[in-house]
């Protein structure tokens, strides 16, 4: 007993949790935003902060013999990554003067506006299961199999 009270305690005074979620409150708004006015570069970019503001609350937690759940997730995420560059580089810059973007242009940002629709879905439902967004079910859980 004496020997657990001499241990430090290692917990903050100081919670982080509103800040947190201040901030992906934030990001969502601008991700919005960006969606509205096609602005897909940047709308990218503002998903993997989330990403970031994400990850590191995922437990590792054993899923499987080899991989762990952080390790699952990840590699979900990074699938979208993969996906998005092979379209890259793309630009959110509008045809100059009367010229209308080709048939090309229009296909891939049709298709990299869908991977960033999927790529939001996921954050969106990740964010819910670490308790920080707006429900959890507990038998939800298989969304990142």
């Amino acid at each position: 007993m004496e020997e657990n009270q001499n241990q430090d305690q290692k917990i903050s005074k100081y919670s982080s949790g509103v800040n947190i979620l201040k901030r992906l409150d934030y990001l969502w708004r601008k991700t919005h935003l960006y969606i509205e006015n096609g602005i897909y570069l940047r709308w990218n970019t503002v998903l993997d902060v989330i990403w970031l503001e994400l990850a590191r609350d995922i437990k590792k937690i054993k899923e499987d013999k080899d991989e762990n759940k952080f390790e699952a997730i990840e590699t979900k995420f990074n699938e979208f990554e993969e996906k998005l560059e092979t379209f890259m580089p793309f630009s959110d810059d509008k045809p100059s003067g009367f010229k209308d973007p080709s048939p090309e242009d229009i296909k891939k940002r049709n298709e990299v506006y869908k991977l960033l629709k999927q790529k939001q879905l996921f954050l969106a439902r990740l964010e819910n299961t670490l308790g920080k967004g707006t429900t959890y079910d507990e038998e939800d859980d298989d969304d990142f199999d």
